[in-house]
């Protein structure tokens, strides 16, 4: 019997059993069957919701990179002194929120070891979501005084970019990353 469903609610569910299978069995290894076994529908009803794996992937994707960014956002006091948001945001840099923690399905599919392309994609993705604030925050430092730098603009997009490659460069500690990322803060916003 054929189990009718809200388009929105149809198409969640395909989202969330395709990222439990690509939490299994690796994003290249799952095919659209496989998401359509998982969920016991057919390979047709995927399709009339998403085009393709790689719709579903991106799907994904931003679905994750909003919970990092929001919870991430929504942890960070936008009204403190320039010096001291820095100094907050470097002092609790968490490489797992607790978005993350309550849906390990995600959580696997964009950091198992095999997945450094996947976590790359997702660190881009989080951050292009973070800048506007940054650069909001960084205005409003200027309008205050704060920072005297010209282009407050360019320098969230430099320092943002800056802070991701540090959370990626291997054979550092998180200490070790903090400390530079709060420093390079300090120099560029001439602080």
């Amino acid at each position: 019997m054929r189990t009718v469903k809200e388009p929105d609610v149809r198409k969640q569910e395909i989202l969330d059993g395709a990222i439990r299978v690509f939490a299994r069995k690796g994003y290249d290894k799952t095919t659209i069957a496989d998401i359509a076994k998982e969920l016991n529908i057919s390979q047709g009803l995927c399709y009339r919701y998403y085009q393709s794996k790689e719709e579903i992937y991106d799907a994904a994707l931003e679905k994750y990179a909003d919970l990092i960014a929001q919870e991430n956002l929504r942890k960070t006091s936008f009204d403190m002194p320039i010096r001291e948001l820095i100094d907050s945001i470097t002092s609790h840099m968490e490489f797992m929120t607790d978005a993350e923690k309550e849906d390990q399905g995600l959580y696997k599919l964009f950091h198992s070891g095999n997945s450094q392309r996947m976590h790359d994609e997702l660190f881009l993705k989080v951050t292009k979501k973070i800048i506007p604030y940054v650069q909001e925050h960084l205005r409003k430092a200027k309008e205050n005084g704060e920072i005297t730098i010209e282009d407050t603009d360019s320098a969230a997009i430099i320092g943002i970019y800056g802070w991701v490659g540090m959370c990626l460069t291997k054979g550092l500690t998180d200490e070790e990353r903090m400390e530079k990322v709060r420093l390079a803060w300090y120099k560029l916003l001439e602080l």
